[in-house]
């Protein structure tokens, strides 16, 4: 669970210093933001993922996500990424828990994923444990069949022409 979350966080959900960001934002300059979350089930994940680009560079971009899912299965994270991830994901705990809301939001979640009544005290040592060979083992189950199902929008001049009028017969 915990070596799934740090992975996920360098490959995507750790915002400006995650893979994609670097990749499609960064590198490549086809969206100005790209986000991803990995979402757990009682059985399964779902990896889901957003980012927003010109029509005409949609396939390019596809194409460098698909690029960099395929790169983190069959390579998994560098240690230095491992180190950032696990520092970032320990530091930002408290932070995010730092209102009412947010605290109760979470134990609520934590309740839910039938985590321990003292995971938030135990949290930092279960990120502290994970290791580099945990991640590129998580990494290789997640996504090395890589994007199963994409979902590109249509154009905005597309979308908003009305469909064309089909013929009357007699």
């Amino acid at each position: 669970f915990m070596a799934a979350d740090v992975v996920n966080h360098i490959l995507g959900g750790g915002g400006l210093s995650s893979r994609l960001f670097k990749e499609v934002r960064e590198k490549r300059g086809l969206a100005y933001s790209i986000h991803e979350a990995l979402l757990w089930m009682d059985h399964s994940a779902l990896f889901i993922g957003k980012t927003g680009t010109r029509a005409d560079r949609a396939c390019e971009t596809v194409d460098a996500v698909e690029k960099e899912i395929r790169r983190i299965a069959e390579e998994g994270p560098t240690q230095q990424e491992l180190d950032e991830a696990k520092s970032y994901l320990k530091g930002s705990q408290m932070l995010a828990l730092d209102t009412s809301s947010k605290l109760a939001q979470a134990l609520l979640q934590y309740q839910l994923d039938k985590l321990p009544i003292d995971y938030i005290e135990k949290r930092n040592a279960i990120v502290d444990a994970v290791t580099l060979d945990d991640t590129r083992r998580v990494a290789k189950k997640l996504w090395g069949d890589g994007l199963l199902t994409v979902i590109v929008g249509r154009a905005p001049q597309a979308a908003a022409q009305p469909p064309a009028a089909t013929p009357k017969s007699n």
